[in-house]
């Protein structure tokens, strides 16, 4: 069995590269294909690997956000000519629309068969912005063999788009929930005390996605309540768009904010999530969020943003969901989080279904059952279940 996996987010994206390490690891022949915006992303991720052959090619250029089906072409164009088809036995696209699109010319052109993965992007940015991009999305999506989605909500809020209510019922049963995995030093050293301070922690970018000043401001505010006052909330890792306007809110307010840059270690950020009692990233949007995992597997209860990345995946007492745009919501969280020290704990989750290798298992036996191969593991074919 020979997998083409086409892959935009390649180069930038660990959850790509822990997957398709464990597929060659369990014997599974690849070719990868990652186009990039720019030569020095060339190499990125890169493993060595003893089946994968890793293609990377800088075509995409800054105008084909802009022009979707010119896009498509160019990489189609590019892919088949670097890329040798011929002898390619199934196709998983990791996007339904960038990557999607790739697979389904393949599919019409040499009758390979397909799987799609969908994520945000699919939605809040080809579906809700898109509509040039409809008909193929549809296409697209009928003729996929599988429909995988790594988080409840994005399945639910795929769902409800007034374009797939359109086709819904004849794509449904292709559905799987399947979630990314997590480091396996994590689950490795999973860690059940409980805290009782009141030091809140977040790891991740200063993006305006992240919504890193809402929860600041929230800190504020919980802070001004009695037996609250002491409320602190360190921030780990840092750059992109609001990254000034974290840092003008750490400086405003020392007493409340402690800075510590980004941790590459694991160790240490271990031991930087046993220092606290609950971890916050309420994103505007989130497909999966791997951090929220790593936190949990400390006994950080977490919160999240409702039908976006873990809702739904879990137990309600890993956490509360909230609406990110609205503070109130994200101090009345934090308020229950820190005060409950009974409810909420990792004590529900089973870690195991979150290590890569079981994931890889369960892909390969997806990739069997599609191409129709005997011996087929069905137990693996089930949707992730709490």
């Amino acid at each position: 069995m020979k997998i083409l996996q086409i892959a935009n987010d390649f180069a930038g994206s660990r959850v790509h590269r822990d997957l398709f390490q464990q597929l060659d690891s369990k014997g599974v022949e690849q070719v990868v294909y990652c186009p990039v915006r720019d030569s020095k992303q060339i190499g990125g991720n890169s493993f060595e690997g003893r089946r994968t052959h890793i293609v990377y090619s800088d075509i995409i250029k800054p105008y084909h956000k802009y022009v979707y089906h010119v896009k498509r072409w160019a990489l189609y164009k590019d892919m088949v000519a670097t890329v040798d088809v011929r002898d390619v036995d199934i196709v998983h696209a990791a996007t339904l629309f960038s990557d999607g699109g790739l697979a389904y010319k393949l599919y019409k052109q040499y009758g390979i068969p397909y799987v799609v993965a969908v994520r945000n992007t699919d939605i809040n940015g080809f579906l809700n912005m898109l509509p040039n991009t409809w008909l193929d999305g549809i296409q697209i999506l009928i003729h996929a063999k599988r429909i995988f989605f790594i988080s409840e909500g994005l399945m639910r809020k795929f769902e409800q788009h007034f374009i797939i209510r359109t086709i819904l019922n004849r794509i449904k049963e292709k559905f799987v929930l399947l979630p990314n995995g997590i480091d396996d030093y994590f689950l490795d050293h999973i860690y059940q005390e409980r805290r009782t301070d009141k030091k809140v922690i977040y790891v991740g970018d200063f993006s305006n996605n992240k919504n890193v000043v809402r929860l600041g401001e929230a800190i504020l505010r919980l802070r001004n309540e009695t037996g609250f006052e002491n409320t602190t909330l360190t921030l780990v890792g840092g750059g992109k768009n609001e990254t000034d306007a974290v840092i003008q809110l750490i400086e405003s307010h020392s007493d409340a904010f402690r800075y510590l840059g980004k941790i590459y270690e694991k160790d240490s950020l271990c031991e930087v999530f046993r220092r606290h009692s609950v971890f916050a990233m309420p994103s505007i949007h989130e497909t999966f969020g791997l951090v929220y995992l790593e936190a949990l597997s400390q006994n950080l209860p977490v919160l999240y943003t409702k039908n976006q990345g873990i809702d739904g995946l879990l137990h309600d007492s890993v956490g509360i969901g909230v609406n990110p745009l609205s503070i109130n919501e994200i101090t009345a969280a934090l308020r229950r989080l820190l005060s409950d020290k009974t409810y909420f704990s990792n004590a529900h989750v089973d870690f195991s279904q979150f290590r890569w290798s079981y994931i890889a298992d369960k892909y390969m036996e997806h990739y069997k059952d599609c191409l129709g191969m005997p011996n087929v593991d069905r137990t693996l074919l089930d949707s992730f279940k709490i």
